[in-house]
């Protein structure tokens, strides 16, 4: 039997506003530290960034340099430095370490930090502990992207297909 398409059954719905919702997110995010900069980002973020932004649209954003957070001592000679991350405390500790040892070598950078899908309280707490929240990272409310959301409709999008 031929497969034939539902007359009844809607069509696959729409999701390219979404995308452009989060990607218009991040450009305007992006934007709040002008000029070059290197970006950092969790590696379990890679693929939804992949699906909103890819590297061109960055790079016209002035994305120098794209680093997965790794942990361990940064080699960027960008002096902004902005982070894609997901609320986990030993990534704000390690964010916390390269700030302050960038202040003790007498090196100064601006840093910006994007929690997705939140930001929760105990990364912010560590920040202020470290004595680098609102000094030197860029602003004192830290961003948002509700990325969570936008990857659960491209799970979707592929169960659809």
């Amino acid at each position: 039997m031929a497969h034939t398409e539902r007359r009844d059954a809607p069509g696959l719905p729409d999701f390219s506003l979404l995308k452009r919702l989060a990607r218009d997110q991040l450009i305007f995010l992006l934007e709040q530290l002008p000029g070059k900069k290197d970006l950092f980002i969790d590696a379990d973020l890679m693929s939804p960034l992949d699906r909103i932004a890819n590297v061109t649209i960055l790079k016209q954003h002035e994305v120098d340099k794209l680093y997965k957070v790794e942990l361990k001592p940064v080699v960027s000679s960008s002096d902004q430095l902005c982070f894609l991350i997901r609320p986990r405390i030993q990534t704000v500790k390690w964010i916390s370490d390269l700030v302050n040892s960038d202040k003790v070598a007498g090196r100064f950078r601006r840093y910006k930090i994007i929690f997705t899908p939140q930001k929760f309280y105990a990364c912010e707490t560590i920040l202020e502990e470290q004595g680098v929240y609102g000094g030197r990272i860029c602003d004192k409310t830290l961003s948002i992207i509700d990325w969570m959301r936008i990857k659960a409709v491209f799970h979707v999008i592929c169960l659809c297909m």
